[in-house]
């Protein structure tokens, strides 16, 4: 049993809060999982070890981690996902790590991570070591593509990085399956029964969250199929992101929560809304989406 995947089914699943919140609990160094400071030591070594060559030289690496730390840009609330603090020996903060943690590509909004950046040196504007990290699936998509790229820095003391979930050269999944090798070599201390099954969980659950290829293979859960098409549209409700898979598949994502909305509800509105000529009464969802995207396709041209 996963209980990663047990608790993912139905309206109470994991979503990137909860998947934030165990990442964040192992990074933390001062935490009750037994595994004392390797998994940061291991994330800094995965993201830039040269950036991090005298943190990790240290006997002991002491990260204090919070999650949706609230910061305020233009008067709204804007919360990062994963805050780590790197303290030296008098407690003092040496470093600091943002982690805008993506598990869904219908979660990017390409303002967003500049958003964030800016919320942080406008409300401390003498902050020296700091470091974004981007952390998505490892897949080929235009959104999460821009919004690392917009994201300019304005110190040269401050630096980006793009990591991945559960593929690639560096990865969270890596991290914790090398942890795993090194107990096993006994280069670092055991890790107790129950901490080893929770992470080999949490690896497996990882892949089939953010992996797209393994969810094409099994053709199951929530996307099925490769992008095809994708579009940005706003409504009276909001801003949403509408994708066209190669099964037909059509899906509608709230670009401000990343959560999934009822695609023929929305796509409905946003046809009445603009008075496009789609009679989307008469059609399923996915011949809605199909003429919609013929008709934006054409509005394109």
């Amino acid at each position: 049993m996963n209980i990663f995947q047990v608790l993912s089914q139905g309206k109470s699943r994991l979503h990137e809060p909860s998947m934030s919140a165990m990442l964040g609990y192992l990074l933390d160094s001062n935490k009750d999982h037994g595994l004392g400071d390797s998994v940061i030591r291991k994330l800094l070594q995965t993201i830039d070890e040269t950036r991090f060559k005298n943190i990790i030289s240290m006997g002991f690496i002491d990260a204090q981690v919070s999650l949706e730390e609230p910061y305020q840009l233009n008067g709204k609330r804007k919360d990062i996902d994963i805050q780590v603090l790197l303290l030296n020996e008098k407690k003092e903060e040496s470093h600091r790590i943002i982690i805008e943690n993506k598990i869904k590509t219908g979660a990017a909004n390409p303002k967003q991570l500049k958003e964030y950046y800016q919320a942080i040196i406008n409300e401390e504007p003498d902050i020296k070591a700091l470091t974004i990290v981007f952390l998505t699936p490892n897949v080929s998509n235009s959104q999460l593509t821009a919004e690392f790229n917009n994201l300019s820095l304005e110190k040269n003391e401050h630096e980006k990085y793009w990591i991945n979930w559960s593929s690639g050269e560096k990865c969270v999944s890596k991290i914790l399956q090398e942890l795993l090798e090194l107990e096993v070599a006994g280069k670092i201390n055991p890790i107790n029964e129950y901490m080893r099954h929770t992470l080999k969980a949490f690896i497996r659950h990882s892949s089939l969250t953010t992996e797209a290829s393994i969810s094409k293979t099994m053709r199951t859960g929530e996307d099925i199929g490769e992008i095809i098409e994708e579009a940005i549209i706003e409504t009276s409700n909001g801003k949403y992101r509408v994708v066209r898979r190669d099964s037909t598949q059509i899906q509608v994502f709230n670009l401000e929560s990343g959560d999934k909305e009822i695609a023929r509800h929305i796509l409905a509105q946003y046809i009445d809304e603009n008075n496009i000529d789609i009679k989307h009464k008469q059609y399923n969802t996915r011949a809605i989406g199909k003429k919609f995207f013929a008709w934006k396709n054409n509005e394109d041209t």
